[in-house]
């Protein structure tokens, strides 16, 4: 655990640098926290650190008025491992941070919050925290929820894909590859077995459903000559519909089992974080904040052109957007094309396009909470299309 102190900042591209500059992976941002935190605290802030048990997670509120509705920014600030923030989220941080801020001053009544999500890489001990503080009841007293994200272009109604990692530890009988292949029982060949059948799984899916299906062998032996008695093999399982994983998730369970089975070895399973979920896109808010978007001049596609497209990505946002009303506006601080997770993404994240679209997502973020809090039929809007789409409270 890092303790160095980092203070307060008042400038949302100095805290956009400086998150970049601390470089902490995810469930490991202490320093990144601390400095939102007392960004957030310097600003008239109550900040609540260690929010729901988790170590870098926080909650920071700022009550105006009559206290009603409630608003929640969410920041992300873990870097990716070995190559930093390639994603971007010191961008998030900055963005929510500032965006609450702003909101707290032009707002008559509400509650502005800002919520610290740890670890969304899923590097850590608090992979996907912001599923983690659904299950914990964070959003129980939120209304609406603002977030945003970096990328190649402006969007408002981009998807996401289920995802479901998992590891599955084959166990075999060890054995003289050549004095005594028979007593052998390989459990690299149960790997392989499953690697090639969820290969052929591939030809028989939904193509309307997204599946995407990639994984690694992780362990497979050290030794030519000795039957290997231990493999790990390591999927990330993908779907736009969240019904179909499920049945994904059974079919591959099946194979590593019939695997098994044919190469006399045994197996365990683990999944490595909780399902990240599909999204649900509210329109009318996508809406708003395309129509504020084009005001200042950024050409944003339609919400239905976005909502039409097939996602590439997974986030653990989208499980949010199930429980409440959630917008994450997508930014654009690099050319099409610039490979995300990438040297080239990471540097995009410090470069003046960034800067200034930093600054438009805050004021189109702050300009979004401040129409929900003074406009009820906005509100019921939202609420009504949230609803029609077999949304849950938290």
């Amino acid at each position: 655990m890092v303790t160095e102190t980092v203070g307060a900042m008042n400038d949302p591209w100095e805290v956009a640098l400086k998150v970049h500059e601390l470089n902490e992976v995810g469930s490991q941002e202490y320093r990144s926290s601390k400095l939102l935190q007392e960004t957030l605290r310097n600003n008239g802030f109550e900040v609540t650190d260690k929010y729901l048990g988790i170590p870098t997670a926080f909650r920071a509120e700022k009550t105006v008025g009559n206290g009603t509705p409630t608003i929640a920014f969410l920041a992300e600030y873990d870097a990716l491992l070995g190559i930093g923030h390639a994603c971007g989220h010191n961008l998030i941080a900055s963005a929510a941070v500032f965006s609450a801020i702003r909101a707290s001053k032009i707002v008559k009544n509400g509650k502005i919050v800002v919520l610290g999500t740890p670890d969304e890489e899923g590097t850590g001990e608090f992979s996907g925290s912001k599923i983690l503080m659904v299950e914990r009841g964070a959003f129980k007293d939120i209304d609406l929820v603002l977030g945003s994200h970096p990328g190649t272009e402006w969007n408002v109604g981009k998807n996401a894909l289920a995802v479901q990692d998992i590891e599955v530890t084959y166990k075999g009988v060890g054995s003289h590859a050549s004095g005594s292949p028979e007593k052998g029982r390989s459990a690299l060949d149960a790997a392989i077995l499953t690697y090639t059948a969820v290969n052929m799984l591939r030809q028989h899916v939904r193509r309307d459903a997204n599946v995407v299906i990639h994984g690694v062998i992780r362990e497979g032996g050290a030794a030519s000559n000795v039957t290997p008695e231990k493999a790990v093999l390591v999927y990330g399982i993908r779907s736009s519909d969240l019904e179909y994983h499920k049945e994904l998730m059974e079919r591959f369970m099946k194979i590593v089992e019939g695997c098994c089975i044919a190469t006399g070895t045994s197996y365990q399973t683990r999944l490595i974080g909780p399902l990240f979920s599909t999204r649900k896109i509210n329109v009318p808010l996508a809406n708003f904040v395309r129509n504020k978007l084009t005001e200042k001049g950024i050409s944003v596609p339609s919400v239905e052109e976005s909502m039409q497209k097939p996602a590439g990505g997974s986030t653990d946002f989208a499980n949010v957007s199930q429980v409440v009303p959630a917008i994450e506006l997508a930014f654009k601080i690099a050319p099409e094309g610039t490979p995300w997770h990438s040297h080239a993404s990471m540097e995009a994240a410090v470069k003046e396009p960034a800067r200034e679209a930093l600054g438009m997502v805050i004021d189109v973020l702050s300009a979004t909470a401040l129409e929900f809090t003074r406009n009820p039929e906005f509100r019921k809007e939202i609420r009504n299309d949230f609803i029609r789409k077999g949304g849950k409270s938290a």
